[in-house]
């Protein structure tokens, strides 16, 4: 049985509409849910697939999106509705007893949502996995850096083809933005997104800059909570790409699901994960096998793991090196200083290098200790770490930000790594004072999201690089 647009409705009587799709006679040996506000339509192939295999497949239209009815909020209603299909499905006598939650970007949000209101339910069927693509589980994590600024670039685009509307516009704003290369330089940026014809005071568009105006605590409106993660038992297939801006929760839930077999891959990929093959096994392929073995109730444990020093996967579990190695600059010339001014694009930086003679595997979160001081107050630092090879190639691998709203010591967390650095190879560290337009600037003013002009900011600082190793020694 196939049957598309089902209304099944949300707990405040809102018609979420579902595509539902039944093996050919025969009970439904599994299912798989996914939540999509991208268009459910996206999925049919997928559904037909999976349907032919045995398995039951179910579609769903977030609540304003698409076909389903209600106010657009992104991340405030997935919650309660997973729950409302999650009582749906009790009433339907053909639910099987394990089911996977699966989806991508906002969708894999939406999947850890429904295993949280499944699970902890007293419900005759349970999610038994759990397939997490490049997650984005609450508006902080994907519009504000950890640091707390804005994610400047990626808010505007994402908002802008997909809010305040139930259907998206693709591929506005890429041909907006080739055609005034200066929107993003708009200020106030709180009013940034009426350029594009949308209006300011929008939820969607205006709760993450309120968020980050008011320096609430980062990732404090996700729909699945660090302790929740920690509760629910479920086998999880985490995927993501080391040049994914979700690279950092990929790894975040992996680690956090504490209670079920927990399987990785992490690829040379950004977000739109388009990997080709993994090792011998194709992509696609080693995701279905993954998700027929929970079905079987064998549920394999997979680690594919890309070292992109030596471009070759690893299928040893993903761990933080234990041995963490400090480097120093030459201090002879510390304190070390730039100027940053946002009204003349002047961004100076300092770049700090390290000659690597022994082979080592930095696998974990690099940091970065600053002891800075800015005269004009608050201050942005922002660090690259990249590594040049011995044929001059530079490649960046690891990124991080923070904000020092007076004299003192900062210690940035980078993105997480695995790369083997070989002998000959040159560590560089990048300190500037801004990341535009991939962060909002900092104005100098004190509002930098409702400010309309800049000052230039003075900014000097002492410190040090700290890499997480499986080998190397201190001597480096």
């Amino acid at each position: 049985m196939i049957s598309l647009g089902v209304a099944i409705p949300a707990a405040d009587g809102s018609s979420l509409a579902t595509d539902v799709l039944l093996p050919p006679e025969s009970s439904p040996r599994g299912l798989i849910v996914i939540r999509t506000p991208y268009g459910r339509g996206w999925h049919l192939a997928e559904g037909i697939e999976w349907r032919s295999r045995g398995i039951a497949f179910i579609c769903q239209d977030v609540r304003g999106r698409h076909d389903s009815a209600g106010s657009w909020e992104p991340y405030v209603h997935e919650r309660e509705d997973s729950a409302a299909l999650a009582e749906w499905l009790q009433d339907q006598r053909w639910t099987p007893n394990c089911v996977i939650a699966s989806g991508a970007s906002y969708a894999a949000g939406t999947a850890w949502a429904f295993a949280a209101e499944t699970n902890s339910a007293d419900r005759p069927f349970h999610v038994g996995g759990v397939v997490s693509k490049v997650p984005t589980i609450g508006s902080d994590r994907v519009k504000r850096d950890p640091s707390g600024i804005l994610l400047l670039a990626e808010h505007l685009a994402w908002w802008g083809e997909h809010g305040d509307s139930a259907s998206s516009r693709e591929g506005f704003i890429p041909a907006l933005m080739r055609s005034n290369s200066s929107l993003l330089e708009h200020l106030p940026v709180q009013s940034m997104i009426e350029k594009v014809g949308l209006t300011s005071d929008s939820p969607g568009w205006v709760t993450p800059i309120s968020r980050a105006r008011e320096r609430e605590l980062y990732g404090s409106d996700d729909l699945v909570s660090a302790d929740e993660l920690s509760e629910l038992d479920v086998a999880g297939l985490h995927i993501g790409g080391w040049d994914d801006a979700m690279i950092r929760e990929t790894l975040r839930h992996f680690a956090s699901v504490g209670r079920g077999p927990q399987s990785l891959i992490v690829g040379p990929w950004a977000h739109d994960l388009r990997p080709g093959m993994v090792g011998e096994t194709s992509f696609g392929g080693l995701q279905v096998e993954w998700m027929e073995s929970i079905f079987s109730a064998r549920p394999l444990t997979v680690n594919r793991v890309f070292d992109r020093g030596v471009g070759e996967w690893s299928t040893e579990p993903y761990v933080t090196g234990a041995n963490r190695v400090r480097l120093e600059p030459d201090l002879a010339s510390a304190p070390y200083s730039f100027w940053y001014d946002a009204a003349d694009n002047r961004n100076d930086c300092v770049v700090w290098t390290f000659d690597m003679q022994l082979e080592c595997v930095l696998s974990g979160t690099p940091s970065v200790e600053l002891k800075v001081h800015s005269p004009e107050g608050e201050a942005d630092w922002i660090v690259e770490l990249s590594v040049v090879d011995t044929a001059g190639v530079t490649r960046s691998i690891a990124r991080g930000a923070g904000v020092s709203l007076r004299s003192g010591t900062q210690t940035i967390d980078l993105d997480p790594v695995l790369h083997t650095v070989l002998p000959g190879d040159v560590l560089s560290l990048r300190i500037s004072g801004a990341d535009f337009p991939r962060l909002a600037r900092n104005l100098g003013d004190g509002d930098r999201y409702r400010g309309t002009r800049s000052i230039a900011l003075h900014q000097s600082f002492s410190g040090s690089l700290t890499l997480p190793m499986l080998g190397g020694t201190d001597d480096e």
